[in-house]
């Protein structure tokens, strides 16, 4: 008899559903915090929490953007696309007039993740960074049983986006990386076979059961599954030797080592860059393949060009509402040990308005409906 009440508990533990929410069902985060994690066993730890509010008060302080990252179990059969816009818009992310906001939005037992980028941080170079993060980071992490990680990458990626988007960068011709490689670029040209999914809709009602949307979603991530295939099938495709048309062998990470120099050993130790050497036998020969990081921490150093240096910032004059400020940026290479010293400008703090909820740090911001969307 105890054996059956065993069962009969565990089978009622293991088989009950997450209970879903809807968007009006979830709470504005308090006024300084930017992370709602309403998942039944609380998945992110304090610490990711805590650095994903401190992310998001850097941004909103600086004027540059607002980063929200919001967490469900299920978003109970509507489309989490659908989903994630309708709460965007709900909350109104980003400061008013310059629609600076993003959300991450994941709902856990659906196996779900969308990125909602507002509509000032939406051209194409940040749909495709928003498309790196999510391929790169954020599915990735979720495939590994590792949500904390997938979640923290990820923001640290939007906030990338965030500051290096055109908005905030109006001077330049294309938006400049912080960290010296950025997103999109680090890749060669060869591995964007299918080009990413160009989102752009009319947001739904928060009421609607139109299916469009989540069907668009649906195929936009089909889409971006395929790009990702292929882009890894480009990249492990057989190779043959020119010289004397032998296939060649890709060699593992650590017999490449013997065949890389010093500085790009030193690429792959910080994640940096990855490379990929490919032997001929009866030639004794190497062909070496570079592949950048979407995104790293790592600076490129100007002495040695390696993406090996270590950036810290240093502000010399804050930004106020009435005029810009500037930085000091310092780039240590741990190759080469070289130092540089720059300045940069950073543009000035945006008012908030008068309209914005006082108990509540977003409200203004506004989405077409532009990110990205993952699945794992």
């Amino acid at each position: 008899m105890r054996a059956w009440l065993g069962f009969m508990v565990l089978f009622c533990a293991l088989g009950t559903p997450a209970l879903g929410v809807t968007v009006a069902e979830v709470p504005r985060p308090p006024k300084g915090t930017w992370t709602v994690d309403l998942t039944a066993s609380r998945v992110l730890q304090p610490s990711v929490q805590a650095e994903l509010d401190q992310l998001g008060t850097e941004l909103d302080d600086s004027g540059l953007g607002q980063l929200m990252v919001v967490m469900v179990d299920t978003t109970s059969r509507r489309p989490s696309r659908e989903f994630a816009l309708a709460l965007f818009n709900r909350w109104g992310i980003g400061h008013p007039g310059r629609d600076d906001g993003v959300l991450l939005f994941v709902a856990y037992a659906d196996r779900k993740a969308e990125i909602i980028l507002g509509d000032g941080v939406d051209e194409p170079a940040d749909q495709e960074a928003s498309d790196a993060v999510m391929a790169q980071a954020i599915v990735p992490g979720f495939k590994r049983k590792d949500a904390n990680a997938a979640v923290q990458m990820g923001a640290r990626g939007l906030k990338q986006l965030i500051e290096n988007s055109r908005l905030n960068h109006p001077q330049d011709a294309a938006p400049e990386p912080v960290a010296g490689e950025d997103f999109v670029g680090s890749l060669s040209a060869e591995e964007f076979l299918v080009p990413p999914p160009q989102m752009s809709w009319s947001p739904p009602e928060e009421a609607s059961t139109e299916p469009g949307l989540g069907v668009f979603a649906g195929g936009a991530g089909v889409l971006g599954a395929a790009g990702l295939a292929g882009r890894a099938w480009f990249r492990r495709r057989p190779r043959k030797c020119k010289a004397c048309g032998t296939q060649r062998l890709r060699l593992g990470e650590v017999a490449d080592d013997a065949h890389l120099d010093a500085g790009q050993r030193a690429e792959e130790s910080l994640g940096s860059v990855d490379y990929d050497v490919w032997w001929c036998e009866p030639c004794a020969d190497v062909l070496t393949e570079r592949y950048g990081a979407f995104f790293t921490r790592a600076a490129r150093c100007t002495r040695c060009n390696y993406v090996t240096g270590k950036q810290s910032t240093r502000t010399l004059r804050s930004a106020t509402y009435d005029h810009g400020g500037e930085e000091e940026v310092t780039v240590r290479c741990g190759h080469c040990a070289f130092v540089s010293v720059s300045r940069r400008s950073t543009p000035r703090r945006t008012r908030p308005s008068s309209s914005s909820s006082s108990s509540s740090s977003s409200g203004g911001g506004r989405s077409s409906g532009g990110g990205s969307s993952g699945s794992w």
